[in-house]
């Protein structure tokens, strides 16, 4: 504390002289103070900011001597708020495993992908607030902390709006912080293996694994999928082409879909769905569902085991092999896709028809709303036409979707038929369309094909 003395009365401050006490001694002669002479007092001793004129009078009439008394106080400054960035996503990377429901702990959610969709907002800045200075007690300012603006962001795949505060992904990808700079990538590149220490990826992009995949992992992506190693029992989801440059070893438990192409050197116990081409070396024991055409075309090329059908056909080396392990080979549209296109075509037919009575049955409330001048807009029965009017043309939409997909497909299956270049084993079962046709002796350089609604061959050019 600061003093200042004077006969019989003396001043305190705090150190930071935002306060001033003020001691005063029994006064003599029975005589008592006043306000006006304890200001003069208290100016004397330079206080000339935050007096407290009701503490000076509770003094004298409270006759409080000998004591020191708060009776000042400064006005503190009021600080700046430095500009800050408000983030949309974990700056930090997260190395703790997820809690499941059931108490156990997931080790495949560490490390997991922050994914975004171009227009989202990543960050948002807040610019800096100015303070307000203070005043001690002696009447001198005290200088407040000024806010300091933020330098903008850096990095790539983001957008900068004109007045600096939002920025907004430009690609869909992953985000992620790099030092002091945000990149939004729309790709996503493991290294190595992807396994336990790199958890699941759920990327809205393009995933590029240059080791294996290990069991378990499954890999979701809007984009492609590359695997430069072996894949062992996963699942893979891809938007777009699905390449494994070596294979996959499924173990019954793996699963692989695709809106793309499939391009793979094998695929052994698999479950795979693409509704573009497949071309492989090896297909083995595997359940296939191809909405476009199955090429295997390498000196070796095999589908051995299993159920595989193409929309498009077949154009192979050898089906089956020595052992006549069952081999169902199914190419064109499947058997029960004439009757789901024609039950669809009857529905969409029955659903315009009832909707046609409701338009006809809301147009008459309107024509009675004419003629009687009387609003029927709340009227139950009307309500309930608008409500049906509602569901049929959503059930019309979605079943006209799902017709228009099953009609694109059939086009697709037009001519599709089995082209095996080399060696067809018996333990084949050649199936198109509806018609079928069991190997019973081997054949080399067939092409099976339907005429005439029977499965017939030639030699495959």
């Amino acid at each position: 504390m600061a003093e200042s003395t004077r006969p019989n009365a003396f001043v305190q401050t705090s150190n930071s002289e935002m306060e001033a006490y003020l001691q005063v001694p029994t006064p003599e002669n029975e005589e008592n103070y006043t306000i006006g002479y304890l200001e003069t007092l208290l100016e004397q001793y330079g206080i000339r900011h935050g007096i407290k004129k009701d503490t000076l009078k509770n003094i004298i009439d409270g006759e409080i001597y000998n004591q020191p008394i708060l009776v000042a106080t400064g006005t503190p400054a009021v600080d700046g708020i430095d500009g800050h960035y408000e983030f949309n996503f974990k700056t930090q990377k997260d190395t703790k495993p997820q809690m499941k429901e059931d108490g156990s702990v997931d080790y495949w959610s560490v490390n997991s992908i922050q994914s975004v969709v171009a227009g989202d907002v990543i960050a948002k800045y807040h610019p800096p607030i100015q303070g307000k200075d203070g005043i001690n007690v002696r009447g001198v300012s005290v200088l407040a902390k000024r806010g300091k603006d933020q330098p903008m962001l850096k990095g790539k795949g983001f957008l900068r709006s004109e007045d600096g505060s939002t920025y907004t992904a430009e690609v869909d990808g992953k985000i992620e912080m790099q030092g002091d700079r945000i990149m939004v990538l729309a790709i996503h590149e493991v290294a190595g293996d992807a396994d336990i220490s790199t958890g699941n990826i759920d990327f809205r992009g393009d995933v590029v694994v240059h080791g294996n995949v290990e069991n378990g992992i499954v890999i979701n992506a809007t984009g492609s999928i590359t695997i430069d190693g072996t894949v062992e029992a996963c699942t893979l989801n891809a938007g777009k082409d699905i390449i494994l440059r070596r294979g996959m070893l499924g173990g019954h438990k793996a699963s692989v879909k695709t809106k793309g192409n499939i391009f793979a050197k094998f695929f052994e116990n698999t479950t795979i769905e693409a509704d573009g081409n497949i071309q492989a070396d090896v297909l083995m024991n595997c359940d296939v569902d191809c909405k476009g055409k199955i090429i295997l075309g390498g000196r070796r090329a095999s589908i051995i085991g299993g159920e595989v059908h193409a929309i498009e056909g077949f154009e192979v080396m050898n089906l089956g092999n020595d052992a006549e392990t069952k081999t169902y080979i199914y190419a064109g549209a499947e058997p029960d896709m004439h009757t789901n296109i024609a039950m669809l075509e009857k529905k969409v037919s029955e659903l315009r028809e009832e909707l046609s009575k409701v338009e006809h049955g809301i147009e008459q409330f309107k024509t009675l709303e004419r003629e009687k001048n009387i609003s029927y807009a709340n009227d139950p029965r009307r309500m309930a036409l608008l409500r049906i009017r509602i569901r049929n043309n959503a059930a019309i939409a979605e079943a006209e979707t799902e017709l228009y997909r099953l009609q694109e497909l059939m086009s697709r299956s037009v001519g599709a038929s089995i082209k095996v270049l080399n060696m067809v084993h018996p333990g084949v079962r050649i199936n198109i369309g509806i018609e079928r046709m069991k190997i019973q002796n081997e054949a080399t350089n067939v092409e099976f094909y339907l005429l005439e609604n029977k499965i017939r061959t030639k030699p495959a050019s």
